[in-house]
């Protein structure tokens, strides 16, 4: 069929559209069949209507076509898109951000490969004459008092304690409402006391680090002493002519490394010092330091491990916690606020519509069934509570196993002990009989002998941390 060229009418375009392909699809149903449209909804077993593209009727004019006011609006539409070109061409145009403008990189002159070498010009090399001196003045504080310092200053325990949640309005004495604060009470103690349990095992291994501490200091002070002895008698003997038998460098070099170790010392005293004031809830403003007052002992029985995992699966906070959770009945927000706390992404969202959630609780309870809801949560808990179990499992299992081997740790440094104190006897002797030199080996088997006994007071304060772990493992300290 020939190709026409329509026009529109003069209230419309003003010009001709370019030939089509008409008498193509004559059978279209957008031309054939005005007044049938076709439907988008589906109907059973046959597909969507396809659409099929619109080619104008030769002998038809866009403005016969079966849609009211088209010409209208494509005039309206024709005219408004020349409107915005207008504008456009005007400069009347949208603001467009300018793109970040990153700034120019940073330029480093260059330079050959050199050597590192420090300065020490300011350091003062010379060894001191008298080693740091400890105060006079101390707070005593025992075991069993930091311990219960602890545990009556944990943070948030006492919140818990007095959660409004715990306590039951005489005005409302449903028997609902007195389980729930019943509930609320265990579970929130329980939660209590596992941040009492936690805070007394902090607090009593920061105790027995200060003893280290204190005690390294008072020997490592005491071998600088004899090692200032030896380095007054050496020079003295060189100044009047005698032969450097004692290495002067060496006792110099010595020196220094003791005076350094006595620095370090001293701010890890004020470090530890400040933690426990932390702890014990003590006055900051009380510069005075804390002197452990107990000494430091190892048991003599070795724990059981059975027995250990068995006391802990039974006493620890947390899981009686879990446990209380997913036995009762009216946990509700309880377990939601532990579970999500578990991980965060286990919280489900609210249903949508809120007035359903008491005709779901309210069926539930008539079928004495608990809801999908609730039947969710008791899995989480239930799969929270045999985590945490292999969890302490392990824990104590871990802890007496460090137990042990501190306490073989301990006997290691005693018999070491022991065997300077033998050289310093011996070297006695040789001094007494007038031996040659015997005076430079009696000061080093002394100093070495100090340096075992810090060693030892060490190894037996890492047992006594060890223990107090295994202990919080358990869950004991809280109960002691």
């Amino acid at each position: 069929m020939e190709q026409t060229r329509m026009s529109f009418p003069r209230e419309g375009l003003g010009f001709d559209l370019p030939p089509c392909g008409g008498g193509q699809r004559e059978a279209c149903p957008a031309v054939a069949e005005p007044a049938r449209r076709p439907s988008l909804a589906p109907r059973g077993g046959h597909d969507l209507p396809r659409y099929c593209s619109f080619t104008p009727h030769p002998a038809r004019r866009l403005a016969d076509l079966p849609h009211k006011g088209g010409g209208q609006r494509l005039s309206r539409f024709l005219g408004l898109t020349g409107f915005g070109l207008c504008l456009l061409l005007a400069g009347c145009h949208p603001q467009t951000l300018s793109p970040s403008v990153r700034p120019m990189p940073a330029q480093l002159p260059t330079m050959p490969r050199g050597t590192i070498e420090p300065d020490v010009t300011g350091a003062n090399i010379s060894p001191a004459a008298l080693p740091p001196v400890r105060p006079t003045q101390y707070r005593r504080l025992t075991a069993v008092e930091c311990r219960k310092l602890a545990i009556q200053n944990a943070p948030l325990a006492d919140d818990l304690d007095s959660h409004p949640d715990n306590q039951t309005s005489h005005a409302c004495s449903l028997k609902k409402r007195s389980d729930q604060a019943q509930l609320s009470r265990l579970v929130r103690g329980y939660a209590a006391d596992d941040l009492r349990n936690r805070a007394a095992g902090d607090a009593l291994e920061l105790y027995y680090k200060l003893a280290t501490a204190e005690g390294q200091f008072d020997h490592t002070s005491s071998a600088h002493g004899i090692l200032r002895t030896q380095l007054a008698l050496a020079e003295k003997a060189i100044k009047a002519g005698a032969a450097d038998r004692a290495d002067v460098e060496r006792i110099r070099r010595q020196l220094l490394e003791l005076e350094s170790q006595l620095a370090k010392l001293e701010a890890g005293i004020a470090s530890l010092n400040a933690g426990l004031a932390g702890h014990l809830g003590l006055d900051p403003a009380d510069q005075t330091p804390i002197w452990p007052a107990d000494t430091l002992t190892v048991s003599g029985d070795v724990p059981d491990v059975e027995q250990s995992v068995r006391t802990a699966l039974q006493c620890r906070p947390d899981l009686n916690m879990l446990r209380t959770l997913a036995t009762s009945e009216n946990s509700g927000q309880l377990a939601k606020a532990v579970v999500t706390g578990i991980n965060p992404l286990l919280g489900t969202k609210e249903s949508a519509n809120p007035l359903f959630a008491p005709l779901i609780s309210f069926m539930a309870v008539v079928k004495k069934e608990p809801t999908q809801a609730e039947a969710k949560m008791q899995r989480q808990l239930l799969g929270a509570l045999a985590t945490r179990e292999r969890q302490a499992d392990a824990e104590v299992r871990a802890a007496v196993a460090m137990v042990r081997g501190n306490r073989l740790a301990v006997a290691a440094k005693a018999a070491e002990v022991r065997n300077w104190q033998a050289r310093v006897a011996e070297a006695e002797k040789r001094v007494a009989a007038g031996v040659a030199g015997a005076e430079g080996e009696l000061a080093l088997a002394k100093v070495e002998l100090l340096k075992a006994r810090g060693e030892l007071i060490q190894a037996v304060a890492e047992y006594q941390i060890s223990d107090v772990k295994l202990r919080q493992a358990m869950g004991l300290l809280v109960r002691e």
